[in-house]
């Protein structure tokens, strides 16, 4: 697992421990069928979650988002059901949506730009990629990410070569300070 892949899922992960921040929204006072009532539907897909059957996770969350359930409890788990079942497109047609309702979100601007470098989509992965590396200036995990992702999948030294030296600014004796070294392009004199 390259280390952009393993900081998606653990920012997948941590998105599900972290609500998006929007506000929960308020219950109608009159009683929903079951099938149609969103805290229902969320309960019974977490369920489904835990127990890894993914199909009818996602069927739930996406009902329960559907039925006006809270999108800062379900769209992180929804996407980390996605991302298990490698459902990519779903789980970027989600992220997008949610994105364009919180653009602050770096956590899931990085996971969605990891998961357009998963579906093939370079260009959009480093639109992405970079402006998590921006909102995320101080997290070491996402410099590295970022710059392996430029150095490996765009095959482009120079363009990584600034990711990694934040990286060993960040963490000069981090798990990936020796291959970040290794990686950091020869300055001329």
């Amino acid at each position: 697992m390259g280390p952009l892949r393993a900081f998606a899922v653990v920012a997948v992960v941590s998105l599900c421990v972290l609500a998006c921040t929007a506000a929960p929204k308020p219950r109608a006072t009159a009683q929903l069928p079951e099938d149609k009532d969103p805290v229902y539907l969320f309960e019974h897909g977490k369920r489904f979650a835990m127990m890894g059957d993914t199909v009818r996770a996602e069927q739930y969350l996406s009902a329960a988002l559907a039925a006006g359930a809270d999108e800062s409890k379900v769209t992180p788990i929804f996407l980390h059901v996605c991302v298990a079942a490698r459902h990519y497109r779903l789980a970027i047609e989600y992220a997008d949506a949610a994105l364009a309702r919180h653009p602050d979100n770096a956590k899931l601007r990085f996971l969605t730009g990891a998961l357009h470098k998963d579906v093939g989509e370079p260009a959009r992965a480093r639109e992405y990629l970079e402006e998590a590396a921006r909102q995320l200036k101080n997290d070491a995990e996402v410099q590295f990410a970022v710059a392996v992702f430029f150095r490996d999948d765009m095959k482009d030294q120079i363009a990584a070569d600034p990711y990694f030296r934040e990286y060993l600014r960040l963490s000069p004796q981090g798990t990936h300070a020796e291959e970040a070294r290794v990686s950091l392009m020869v300055r001329l004199q």
